[in-house]
């Protein structure tokens, strides 16, 4: 791909010259280019980020890099950025106050160009500080529920939903990076994966209980075929950022059509892992609390929008249920329920990876080690416990129902 293209990793004088050629861009930094501050802050595994500022506007610049940022000998292809930009474009209009905006993309560089958000930090890094993860949960429930329906074989015609397919079905490369790391890595012996001591027994019942076997294979089927929407695809706290105002999310570059309950799990797993690391009992359950939050607020945006949503679909149309309540309730009920069962496998699934696989959560970060090592076992059995019985999952991770509608 590198050959085929102009291709070439850009450095602050580089960044400099492309956005100084691209006359919205420069206009909206302002001044003249030697005016412009330009800060990379690559923190994530993957690409190159710089968030630039100029007298009269900001940007964030994001470039793929020809492998993992962080270990070079990890090649990649650069079309991640590509993913990421389709996905931002295509959930803008649905979120519009929920994403940064998109101001660019240069498919020669791979190199995407949004709003920078300045003043958010990540959600992970306000969880860490004491911030009430509530309204967090609550807008970022919203947030799946519309980005979803909307882009799911319910929200429009089957055309929509082909079009999407058709594009976002080419991210091989990063699902395949979620096939291995979430579904698969930390249920066998793996050099990526690593772990606190503490863990080793819980570990080894990861690789042979057989009940907990059963249902990473049911889960990985609903992974591969259940075809339901358009997902972010990586959906933990660090892809969320929140000022005073509100949370904005990004990061989409592993959006990939997939089960609704995904993007549900992979957010619930970072609040429940955050809750385990929580220094007092009192923080552990405010944060725990968010959970069931998260699942209200999805159900009822998600709820909301089938009811009034009046784009045409060619799935359930109107005229089939529209003067039977009854029975539109009981379709609600079935998918909700599905899709609450789909939450609670993933988000166990996502704890394991991040406690015993590769690229772990930070929220243990700053804990002393015998401390680490206790809390996190605590979070490892629990998500064990998911694991092991899918069918109670939903009342254990949220204990005051499974799907109340």
């Amino acid at each position: 791909m590198i050959q085929d293209t102009q291709y070439h990793p850009l450095n602050p004088d580089s960044l400099r010259q492309v956005l100084s050629d691209l006359p919205s861009l420069a206009i909206r930094l302002g001044g003249a280019p030697s005016d412009w501050n330009i800060r990379e802050v690559s923190d994530g595994n993957l690409n190159s980020v710089w968030l630039v500022h100029g007298p009269s506007g900001s940007l964030c610049a994001k470039q793929s890099l020809p492998h993992v940022r962080v270990d070079p000998s990890w090649k990649m292809p650069l079309d991640r950025t590509t993913f990421e930009a389709g996905w931002l474009q295509a959930v803008a209009p649905l979120v519009p106050d929920m994403v940064p905006e998109f101001l660019h993309f240069d498919p020669q560089l791979f190199l995407l160009v949004t709003a920078c958000l300045d003043d958010h930090v990540t959600f992970t890094e306000a969880l860490a500080k004491g911030m009430d993860p509530a309204p967090v949960a609550s807008q970022i429930g919203r947030f799946v529920a519309q980005t979803t329906f909307h882009t799911s074989w319910r929200g429009g015609p089957f055309e929509n939903m082909a079009r999407l397919e058709g594009f976002f079905s080419g991210n091989t490369t990063l699902t395949r990076i979620t096939v291995d790391l979430v579904l698969t890595d930390p249920y066998h012996d793996h050099p990526r994966n690593h772990y606190h001591p503490a863990l080793k027994p819980l570990v080894n019942q990861l690789h042979i209980d057989p009940a907990i076997h059963r249902s990473v294979c049911h889960m990985q089927s609903q992974f591969f075929t259940a075809r339901e929407a358009l997902l972010h695809g990586d959906l933990h706290s660090g892809s969320v950022m929140v000022d005073r105002n509100g949370a904005s999310v990004i990061d989409g570059e592993f959006s990939c059509i997939g089960p609704i309950g995904f993007d549900c799990g992979m957010f619930v797993a970072s609040l429940i892992l955050a809750s385990f690391a929580a220094p007092t009992e009192a923080r552990r359950n405010q944060i725990r609390q968010a959970a069931p939050i998260f699942h209200q607020s999805f159900l009822k945006a998600y709820c909301d929008e089938w009811l009034h949503s009046d784009a045409k679909t060619d799935l359930a149309p109107a005229f089939l249920t529209r003067d039977d309540a009854a029975e539109i309730q009981r379709q609600q009920q079935e998918e909700c329920d599905r899709i609450t069962t789909d939450t609670a496998g993933f988000a166990a699934m996502e704890i394991i990876r991040r406690l015993t696989g590769y690229a772990h959560t930070s929220h243990f970060d700053n804990l002393p080690e015998t401390e680490k090592g206790q809390k996190q076992y605590q979070a490892l059995s629990f998500a064990i416990q998911l694991l092991s019985d899918l069918k109670t999952a939903p009342e254990n991770l949220f204990p005051h129902g499974k799907t109340a509608l």
